[in-house]
């Protein structure tokens, strides 16, 4: 029988999914990576769903083969979600070594685009990430000199692929309670033994630095969280007013025209490179890449024909100092 916390932690996921006012038939998909995290994330998601046929029902694991045991412990997940009924799809996924991105990144980008595929246009993806991920990536990030966007770490609800959205429903719950909402529904999930190895960045936040930050500052933790929440909340408002500016410098297709923005100051003309990057769905360039594209874009004659690359992105100026972004031949 579930106790008080499992039917507070429920309660809440069930308000908050149905003030999402999703439509009928509307697919709902737990990503599972086979944590308790994830386990709990599909165990919420199976409840709601005795209560509301009217939306449509998807778990999706995706194995990296990152760990020698991830194969049986796909088909755990995959023996798991048919016990319960649940729909279920469970696929190895290939990932190749790059130079330019560690196997992590590049299993979280291929995921992702795999999500994207496997799911309806339309379709709400709940991830398990977390209370303590969100301190996490506000630290992570902030090591990494990130602005207010980067700040902002994970938002609760983030548009995604097409009219995709991602749903982060555990984001105000601790790691602490996720284990006591597992353990009193009798969940299954894996205890990945990496996840103790503080040589990785976010296991040396979790396990050594953020307990001693919050043994001397008990309010560390809220108080992270609310500075991402304002940094989310400038981060929106920035967006909104760039994005009445990138309608009247972009063409029918999207391209940017860069003569108009030499009579900006050089932190608009920034702030309109990332904001149009965004938009073409690209992976952010680094601050030194970004300086480099403002330079060569804006200040080159048309003979210069400049070019930038970052990752597998290449952006060029058109003969009518118009910018654009194509991908890298392989």
């Amino acid at each position: 029988m579930a106790t008080a916390l499992a039917d507070e932690i429920y309660a809440r996921f069930s308000q908050r999914l149905l003030e999402l006012s999703l439509a009928p038939n509307t697919q709902l998909v737990a990503a599972l990576g086979g944590g308790a995290d994830s386990q709990s994330t599909l165990d919420l998601l199976d409840r709601f769903r005795q209560y509301h046929p009217e939306y449509r029902y998807l778990a999706i694991h995706l194995d990296h083969h990152f760990h020698p045991d991830s194969p049986q412990w796909a088909a755990q997940i995959k023996a798991d979600a048919e016990r319960r009924e649940f729909p279920v799809i469970v696929e190895p996924l290939e990932v190749p070594l790059g130079k330019r991105q560690s196997k992590e990144a590049q299993g979280r980008q291929l995921r992702y685009q795999r999500l994207s595929e496997l799911t309806d246009n339309n379709a709400l993806i709940l991830l398990g990430q977390h209370r303590n991920d969100q301190i996490e990536t506000f630290l992570l990030q902030l090591n990494r000199g990130s602005g207010p966007k980067g700040l902002a770490a994970m938002g609760e609800v983030a548009d995604f692929t097409g009219n995709r959205r991602l749903w982060r429903p555990l984001l105000q719950v601790s790691k602490a309670d996720i284990y006591s909402y597992a353990e009193q529904r009798q969940l299954f999930w894996i205890e990945d033994e990496t996840n103790l190895d503080t040589r990785i960045e976010r296991n040396f936040l979790r396990h050594d630095v953020i307990p001693t930050l919050e043994q001397r500052w008990p309010q560390f933790g809220q108080s992270v969280l609310r500075s991402a929440a304002l940094c989310a909340e400038q981060q929106a408002l920035l967006e909104e007013l760039l994005s009445v500016e990138l309608t009247q410098l972009t063409n029918s297709e999207g391209a940017l025209a860069v003569d108009s923005l030499k009579q900006h100051s050089e932190s608009f003309q920034r702030a309109i490179l990332r904001q149009w990057l965004q938009q073409q769905q690209v992976s952010m360039p680094s601050q030194a890449q970004l300086e480099q594209m403002r330079q060569q874009m804006l200040f080159t004659t048309n003979d210069a024909q400049p070019q930038v690359g970052w990752g597998p992105y290449v952006l060029s100026r058109t003969r009518s100092r118009h910018l654009v972004v194509t991908t890298r031949e392989r």
